[in-house]
């Protein structure tokens, strides 16, 4: 069947509506919250399953933010996700400490 040619178009130029961008609201995510308030209690109390769930709260708000809502750069989830390891890092780092300071002549215990 051969396509059937129109000539000009279709639309009504009377019924054309210009495309207007959603309004930007500044609502933020609950997960930057919760990356943040956990990071910091992570440093404070040097939990780690706090400190785990700091970065996996700041990761979940690094991949569900907006492009439009984190602004131009991507540097505050880049600022949240280092926290939140930084953090984790440092509730380990008695265990990191024992591990790197232990010598090949010294018995494990």
């Amino acid at each position: 069947m051969p396509r059937k040619e129109f000539p000009g178009d279709p639309r009504r130029s009377d019924s054309v509506v210009a495309y207007t961008p959603p309004e930007n609201n500044a609502e933020g995510s609950i997960y930057y919250l919760v990356a943040f308030v956990s990071s910091m209690a992570t440093l404070f109390l040097k939990s780690k399953p706090i400190g785990w769930l700091a970065l996996l709260a700041s990761l979940l708000s690094s991949f569900t933010d907006r492009q439009s809502a984190s602004g131009s750069s991507g540097s505050s989830r880049l600022s949240t996700v280092t926290l939140a390891f930084t953090s984790l890092m440092m509730a380990y780092m008695p265990e990191l400490l024992v591990l790197f300071r232990r010598t090949p002549n010294q018995p494990t215990s």
